[in-house]
């Protein structure tokens, strides 16, 4: 891996709700999920939106829709269907080399 690929790779996992998109989508049952299924999961371990408002989980459906799904996009780790409303995972391993190397309490979600 390049300075360059290390650099785009440790910009894109940064976030946290991005980091936790790519687990749930590489560590769930499917490769594929619904985009609501996805604010429901992410809005889940997060914790000052857990029982939170539904402004609170509206917030993070347009954040995911609007920035943290495209960058994914854009880096090719997922496909992002706005019709269909359904997120598939494109497996990337540099992504995944760079996430199994973090501390696992950033690399993971909270419980």
């Amino acid at each position: 891996m390049t300075n360059h690929d290390l650099d785009r790779c440790l910009q894109l996992v940064s976030d946290q709700h991005r980091r936790r998109i790519i687990h749930h989508l590489r560590h769930g049952a499917t490769e594929t999920t619904t985009f609501d299924d996805l604010v429901e999961q992410i809005s889940s371990q997060t914790p000052d939106s857990k029982n939170g408002p539904l402004q609170d989980r509206e917030e993070l459906a347009i954040q995911l829709q609007h920035t943290h799904l495209p960058k994914l996009a854009n880096h090719g780790v997922v496909d992002f269907d706005h019709r269909n409303g359904t997120v598939r995972y494109r497996p990337d391993e540099q992504v995944e080399t760079v996430l199994d190397s973090l501390p696992e309490e950033v690399s993971l979600p909270s419980p």
